[in-house]
């Protein structure tokens, strides 16, 4: 899915859904997920359909410019509606924002 936030930041799958400037100077991006793909449960691969809540995480990986960016995505959390999934619930993700160790 092209969009400008791809053309920006060369990310594909979420969008800047607004960007602010916190105290420090520095400049935070929030970003949405912008593609269906992340709903599709890695364990079975059915696309969930009922949203279970949401979470934001702070990707650290992704640099730009000098001054460097913060980021916040904001994302859902899913119920998979695979009955025989063990899987359960997941968390939408993609492959160029690999998740926090924790």
């Amino acid at each position: 899915m092209l969009n400008d936030t791809t053309l920006l930041l060369d990310l594909d799958g979420v969008s800047v859904a607004r960007v602010e400037r916190p105290a420090d100077g520095r400049r935070r991006v929030h970003l949405v997920t912008a593609d269906e793909a992340p709903r599709a449960c890695p364990a079975c691969g059915v696309f969930a359909t009922r949203v279970k809540g949401s979470a934001v995480t702070r990707p650290r990986d992704l640099p730009y410019g000098e001054g460097g960016l913060e980021f916040r995505w904001h994302k859902r959390r899913w119920w998979c509606r695979e009955a025989g999934c063990p899987r359960k619930s997941l968390t939408e993700q993609i492959p160029q924002i690999l998740p926090v160790p924790g």
